[in-house]
């Protein structure tokens, strides 16, 4: 109830706010108002301009969902996010249209508006743009496993806007294209996947002289407990380095099991 009555506030707030900005600017929101021609006959094409072109968005973004490429992934992303956007502009437009509205009148008036405003929105345009180069430079891709502000996440979907990152929990945390800087990108190389070992002193000799195949034995890693750690690493990508620690000590488990070591 509170979380609705604070909605509701803040948007006669900003109603007011745009009164006043439109009374400045001298847009004629009176003259704006009698242009209307609100009738049945009206609302019927209202309707059918809002449902028509809601079914051409979701068609268009199911079409561009049907681009399998993985290295389009990013492109999918933002056409869809750019589509939606491109919906709504249309619907509110071509309503204000059909309703009798002076379009090219809103459109002058507006345009004293938006320097006015400009300033707030330049985080908006900043995001924008922004994502516009993160689709020509690939920083980083959807698919991508990255670390922003200390969060490490899958890159899942890159909007015209926002980029969003779901860690391994499941977790997801949304961010402003803008604020994506000092990108590490770990799937920009391999992982290292580390296991380190207790070995007894007796058989150390016989662990370091063993063949593991694509595991690399990288010899004593720790001297300071009753036992030598020893090390072992393997590279793998990024997403697989948890279950490929998990295959590696099963895998040294068995093959301590065949060298007799305890």
């Amino acid at each position: 109830m509170k979380k609705d009555l604070g909605k509701i506030i803040a948007s006669v707030l900003v109603l007011a706010i745009c009164l006043g900005l439109a009374n400045v600017t001298g847009l004629d929101i009176r003259g704006f108002i009698s242009n209307f021609h609100i009738d049945l006959e009206s609302l019927l094409k209202v309707l059918i301009i809002v449902t028509g072109l809601l079914s051409i968005g979701y068609l268009l973004k199911f079409l561009v969902s049907l681009i399998r490429a993985p290295k389009l992934a990013t492109l999918v992303t933002i056409l869809r996010s750019g589509i939606d956007y491109a919906m709504l502009i249309l619907i509110v437009v071509w309503s204000l249209r059909v309703l009798g509205a002076d379009i090219n009148g809103i459109i002058a008036g507006l345009g004293i508006l938006a320097l006015i405003i400009g300033t707030s929105a330049e985080g908006l345009i900043e995001d924008m743009l922004t994502g516009l180069f993160i689709l020509f430079e690939q920083e980083y891709k959807v698919g991508d496993i990255i670390e922003v502000d200390e969060f490490l996440g899958t890159v899942t979907e890159i909007g015209i806007r926002t980029t969003c990152l779901k860690d391994n929990a499941g977790n997801e945390k949304i961010f402003n294209n803008s604020s994506m800087k000092d990108i590490l990108n770990r799937s920009s190389y391999k992982s290292i996947a580390v296991v380190d070992l207790e070995v007894p002193d007796e058989s150390l000799d016989k662990v370091l002289a063993a063949d593991y195949g694509d595991i690399k034995c990288l010899g004593v890693e720790d001297i300071s407990g009753e036992q030598p750690v020893v090390r072992f690493t393997k590279e793998v990508e990024e997403k697989d380095i948890y279950n490929a620690r998990r295959e590696m000590n099963l895998y040294l488990l068995k093959k301590f099991k065949e060298l007799e070591i305890g």
